[in-house]
């Protein structure tokens, strides 16, 4: 499976949000390595689907407009991602087409039940794994 860039961009900025609890669009941009102008457009898109909440001004920034533990991973790749299927060439068999069926389902049924809190608490344990085998 691969995710377009505005889906990896649109979950880098999210988890950076449920992280941080608010963030500047500035902020996220340069610590995520993500183009500003591209970022603005995804965060257009995550408030619009109702995963962020904006506040404008020099104090300005975002936050997640519900818990992270409420937000599922398959929901904002739905928001950020275009159908790669209906740009690829349809199988001719009906084998294979029953496959990739069922591979899709699974994959979805699999994100259904992934939400930003579980991303958060897997990154923070492999961190703090990685800080324990850290040797001077």
């Amino acid at each position: 499976m691969q995710l377009t860039t505005k889906a990896r961009y649109g979950l880098r900025a999210l988890c950076h949000v449920a992280h941080r609890g608010y963030a500047s669009a500035h902020v996220i941009a340069e610590q995520q390595s993500i183009p500003s102008r591209y970022l603005e457009e995804i965060i257009g898109e995550l408030r619009r689907a109702g995963f962020v909440i904006g506040k404008r001004g020099p104090r300005g920034g975002y936050k997640l407009a519900r818990p992270a533990a409420e937000i599922a991973v398959s929901d904002v790749l739905s928001t950020l991602s275009t159908t790669s299927s209906s740009t690829a060439e349809k199988p001719r068999d009906e084998i294979t087409r029953h496959i990739e069926r069922s591979i899709d389902a699974r994959f979805e049924q699999a994100l259904g039940q992934l939400n930003l809190e579980q991303l958060l608490g897997e990154a923070r344990a492999h961190n703090r794994r990685r800080a324990a085998d850290y040797v001077i």
